[in-house]
C-alpha cells in the first residue's frame, strides 16, 4: 500500500492510496468523514459497525460518515492493483482500532454487495473543490505522477459536481 498525502489547507485535506493487498488499517474519525472515489481496480470498503462489505468500482464514489469504523481494502483480484483518492472536510482526526485481526476475520470470504448510493456530501465546499482541482489541473501535485495528477482531477471533479452541498444527514451513521 502506497499513500501519497500532498493536500491539507483550508479543511480540506487530499490523499491518493495505490493499494496492492495490504489494507489500510481499521479506523475511524470523530471530526470528519472519509469521501473515496476508485480511479482504478475495486476497492472493498469493510464497515464493522454495519457488518457490511461494499465494493467501489471506477467512478464511483463513497462516503464512510464519521464515527463508523471502517477500512479500506483492495477488492481487485490478486496482483491487480487498486486506487482512490481520498477528501476530507474539516479537521483531520484518525484513531486506529486495536486487535483488527477478530474484525477482519469476520469479513474473510464475505461476498460484497455493490454500492448503490454513491452520494458524497460535501456541505458548502463546492467552489473550493472546483478550484482545487483546477489549480491540480494547471500544477502536479508533488509526488504525483501524471496518471495520479489525472485521477486526482477526475476525483475533484466528481465530488464538486455531484456531491450534495449539505451536512451529512445522518451524521455518524451509514448511508
Amino acid at each position: 500500500m502506497e499513500m501519497k498525502e500532498f493536500h491539507y489547507q483550508d479543511g480540506l485535506r487530499v490523499s491518493l492510496f495505490n493499494l496492492d493487498h495490504k489494507a489500510v488499517p481499521y479506523h475511524f474519525h470523530h471530526a470528519v468523514s472519509d469521501m473515496m472515489y476508485c480511479s482504478r481496480g475495486q476497492i472493498a470498503v469493510e464497515l464493522p459497525d454495519t457488518n457490511e462489505v461494499l465494493t467501489v468500482g471506477p467512478g464511483q464514489t463513497f462516503q464512510v460518515p464519521h464515527p463508523n469504523k471502517h477500512r479500506f481494502v483492495n477488492g481487485a483480484p490478486v496482483g491487480t492493483a487498486s486506487r482512490y483518492v481520498l477528501l476530507q472536510i474539516g479537521t483531520f482526526d484518525i484513531n486506529f482500532v486495536p486487535v483488527t485481526e477478530d474484525i477482519a476475520g469476520q469479513f474473510t470470504d464475505r461476498a460484497a454487495t455493490r454500492v448503490t448510493d454513491s452520494t458524497v456530501y460535501i456541505e458548502d465546499r463546492k467552489s473550493d473543490i472546483s478550484k482545487l482541482a483546477d489549480h491540480f489541473e494547471q500544477e502536479r501535485p508533488d509526488g504525483l505522477d501524471s496518471e495520479e495528477q489525472g485521477d486526482v482531477v477526475a476525483a475533484l471533479r466528481c465530488f464538486a459536481s455531484h456531491g450534495l452541498e449539505t451536512a451529512h444527514p445522518r451524521g455518524g451513521h451509514h448511508s
